[in-house]
């Protein structure tokens, strides 16, 4: 694998029982490159996603994450191989799963200090500088309950990164929250790509995909339908599933004055 890439996934499949999710799926993550999945629900982009970091065994390929492999069907990796792979790859998920007994503050300095050994004081000055870069610093002492959901999922942002990963994932980070808060998020996740984060994101926000992602990834029907730049496959899909997807996805925000319209369902696209 090259040492630009990051990620490095071939031919993954996934069943559960006899039900195959996702098959023969394969793809490159270079370093510092943000890419954005999409598609329909139920094509497996959260199963898909968590697979990098093996919260979900896979029955056939293989991925190899920041040089460390992982072989689908094989016997499971042992737990030095995950902790390593889980050190370097943070991940924000759909629900925030904040410790409810500990602050914002507390939240973040728990994996430096047990992961990591880091003294309390540096946990401390570390987490609240993290609280303080997505605007979160008066914050602080709150307890989760105390917290909006966009809130929460930025301390949830904040405590991945309290680990210094080199690759980070969300699995539609915005999905729980209401539409008022879905943009604090978004500003923070935006400032991750800014700082040349590896990102890889499963997200149903086309027009952030558009701004953001280099690549863009169109999963359906348990496949890889299509992948590319981000403008290019957003407004000029090549193949019909993904023409079919977006179209319907695009409509609704065409009527509310987005400029990413509807692309055609006819014809090939240059």
């Amino acid at each position: 694998m090259s040492s630009d890439v990051a990620v490095d996934i071939q031919h993954l499949t996934k069943r559960f029982g006899p039900r195959t999710v996702f098959e023969d799926i394969s793809l490159q993550v270079k370093r510092s490159e943000v890419v954005a999945i999409i598609g329909p629900s139920g094509a497996g982009k959260s199963t898909f996603i968590r697979c990098i970091n093996y919260l979900h065994p896979f029955d056939e390929g293989r991925i190899r994450v920041l040089g460390r492999e992982l072989v689908g069907g094989a016997a499971p990796p042992s737990k030095a191989v995950l902790r390593e792979i889980r050190t370097h790859v943070g991940m924000a998920f759909q629900t925030f799963n904040l410790f409810p007994h500990l602050t914002a503050l507390g939240n973040v300095m728990l994996g430096p200090m047990e992961a990591k050994r880091m003294p309390r004081a540096e946990a401390q000055d570390k987490a609240m500088a993290l609280l303080t870069a997505v605007g979160l610093a008066e914050r602080a002492n709150a307890y989760p309950r105390r917290l909006s959901g966009g809130e929460q999922q930025r301390v949830a942002i904040c405590r991945a990164l309290a680990m210094d990963p080199e690759v980070m994932l969300f699995d539609e980070p915005t999905s729980m929250l209401d539409p008022e808060m879905v943009g604090e998020v978004l500003e923070a996740i935006r400032r991750l790509a800014g700082q040349g984060m590896t990102l890889i994101l499963v997200t149903h926000e086309m027009m952030f995909a558009k701004e953001v992602a280099n690549t863009v990834v169109v999963m359906a029907d348990g496949r890889l339908v299509e992948q590319g730049p981000a403008r290019e496959v957003l407004e000029h899909p090549q193949t019909d599933r993904a023409r079919t997807f977006l179209n319907r996805v695009l409509k609704p925000l065409a009527a509310e004055g987005s400029p990413l319209a509807p692309v055609s369902l006819g014809g090939d696209h240059p």
